[in-house]
């Protein structure tokens, strides 16, 4: 009964005083819209990312590529290293007992010619496991075999643009094209990938321009030996994210044991994406020191004003201590009208915050999402900013000796 009580003496008071109530808000507006802006960014960015992880293969994807080593002598193993082969990918998925996925990738600019279109596009030599490493699929027809790998079949799978740029409305499978003077039939046309973090730009449109052929064909017609076939960079998947350390440091192994020398490097995704996390967790300290700095300067500015009540209201709240009000009622009347300010100033600060996000995630093209644990996390701050800071005044106003109030003029 004391608390509700309090609460409608605090809404009267504040009606009564709204000049007074809105210099209140201005630092508790501005400190709960930085709070809605830091997190609403940060979530999303996170978000963004494990969505953009999940579309292009997972988050147990590792990336493996070459590395000059930096050093000036070497011994003979590792000056017979050219980088990563073919026969780095099967030592890899033989010797990495953590990884059950390994995709080498060869690449090199082609001539590609059908009827009379002729020009010159980057190839991709792939293997079957380059589909679900990269989460990437068949629209029609079909993708690289392990029969196609075994016998060297000269088939070529295209991606969505690239088959619109050749064939246009034509049907591609079954079409025969020419790859360097060398017809190859085309067996399958990949789905469309499509991802954006801002929603104008496609990130992974590259996909869809590849053109993709068996790995051993692509080494063959070269004239490569398949174990030495150059490859341009790798992908192993583990087995399980919680031992990536693990996964990671079984390839270096054996990639060490095949060079001789440290001329790769290795990396997954899980500690990219913890280290980005420690790299972003920087910026949301800035952005939220800086809402928790605006929430002090409002915490300071309401417990002054509401000490400058007190004085206006001494002689009231004499009285009310006069005829029988407690300390506590005194107290939870002072100290609920704070915390309703901080409230209600919490409140217009999430649509601050939307105005504040909206415009950083405009300049910035970053995505931002207001999700509603972020919304119960700003108004919790803004409470505890009232609650804090309206303390004194009410601690002040419980201990005010009625007769002593009753003489001020």
């Amino acid at each position: 009964m004391i608390l509700f009580e309090s609460i409608i003496d605090g809404i009267r008071d504040i009606k009564d005083h709204l000049g007074r109530t809105m210099l209140q808000l201005v630092g508790i507006i501005l400190g709960a819209g930085s709070i809605v802006a830091t997190f609403s960014l940060s979530v999303a960015g996170k978000a963004a990312s494990m969505e953009y992880y999940r579309v292009s293969g997972g988050i147990q994807k590792i990336w493996i590529w070459d590395r000059p080593t930096g050093k000036v002598t070497l011994d003979a193993k590792a000056l017979a290293s050219k980088g990563l082969t073919y026969g780095d990918a099967v030592a890899s998925q033989r010797g990495a007992k953590e990884v059950d996925l390994v995709s080498p990738v060869s690449q090199e600019s082609m001539t590609i010619r059908y009827r009379n279109v002729e020009k010159p596009r980057s190839v991709m030599g792939v293997a079957p496991a380059y589909s679900p490493m990269n989460d990437v699929h068949a629209a029609r027809g079909r993708f690289i075999t392990d029969n196609d790998l075994a016998t060297g079949a000269r088939v070529v799978v295209f991606g969505s643009d690239r088959a619109q740029e050749f064939f246009s409305t034509d049907d591609p499978i079954g079409k025969i094209v020419s790859i360097n003077g060398t017809g190859y039939e085309v067996v399958g046309v990949m789905e469309e990938k499509y991802f954006s973090f801002d929603h104008k730009r496609n990130v992974m449109r590259w996909m869809n321009r590849q053109i993709y052929m068996p790995i051993t064909t692509f080494f063959t017609r070269k004239g490569e030996p398949l174990a030495r076939g150059k490859v341009s960079f790798m992908h192993a998947r583990m087995r399980d994210i919680k031992k990536h350390e693990e996964a990671v440091d079984q390839i270096r192994k054996v990639l060490l044991r095949e060079h001789g020398v440290k001329d790769y490097e290795v990396m997954s995704r899980v500690a990219n994406l913890r280290r980005n996390e420690q790299n972003n967790r920087m910026y949301d300290m800035t952005f939220m020191i800086c809402g928790i700095i605006s929430l002090l300067v409002g915490g300071i500015v309401v417990m002054n004003i509401q000490l400058a009540s007190f004085n206006e209201r001494v002689r009231e709240v004499g009285t009310r201590k006069a005829v029988g009000a407690s300390p506590a009622q005194i107290f939870s009347q002072f100290l609920a009208e704070s915390i309703l300010v901080s409230v209600f100033g919490g409140l217009i600060g999430l649509f601050v915050g939307k105005l504040f996000t909206d415009g950083i995630a405009a300049l910035t093209r970053d995505p931002a999402i207001i999700t509603p644990d972020t919304i119960v996390k700003a108004l919790i701050f803004a409470a505890g900013t009232g609650l804090i800071f309206g303390m004194y005044p009410a601690i002040r106003a419980s201990r005010l000796n009625p007769i002593e109030a009753l003489r001020t003029e």
